[in-house]
């Protein structure tokens, strides 16, 4: 365990390895993940519809995009369950940039995010473990993508 300032509190580090050695085809699991769910409509699209380069996806499309990230991570969703969280907004400066000159010479992070949690069997276990440790989509510098797992059940 390693002690951080005290304003901070505690981080406690737990290996992964037997979890992720577990995982077979099969078994179902629960999953949580808070995502930045978006679709990068293509330069005519854009053009015709007045659309910025990345539109951040709620409700049924939202879950149809979870929907093809589970399945590009070895999962085979069997509930699911969403809901919106906070958006995780920044700024981005260049480097070297003096303060007062942050302001103009700025870029605006804003990372809508969805929460999805519920059950899925595993189909891809490789699949899964690259998820387990890359995140999934856009904003992992910003707390979006990290999938959760733990053993459930298997449904009789």
């Amino acid at each position: 365990m390693e002690v951080l300032e005290s304003r901070c509190g505690t981080l406690t580090t737990r290996p992964l390895d037997a979890l992720l050695d577990a995982l077979e085809p099969g078994h179902t699991l629960h999953y949580r993940c808070t995502a930045s769910p978006v679709r990068k409509p293509g330069h005519t699209t854009r053009a015709h519809y007045n659309l910025p380069a990345v539109v951040p996806l709620h409700g049924p499309a939202a879950d149809a995009w979870w929907q093809r990230q589970a399945d590009n991570a070895g999962l085979k969703l069997l509930t699911l369950h969403s809901q919106p969280v906070d958006a995780a907004r920044d700024h981005q400066h260049p480097a070297g940039t003096a303060p007062a000159d942050r302001a103009k010479n700025s870029n605006r992070i804003h990372h809508h995010r969805v929460r999805f949690d519920g059950t899925a069997t595993i189909t891809d276990p490789d699949l899964l473990r690259t998820a387990v440790h890359s995140g999934i989509g856009r904003g992992k510098a910003y707390s979006c993508g990290l999938l959760s797992i733990a053993p459930a059940p298997d449904p009789a």
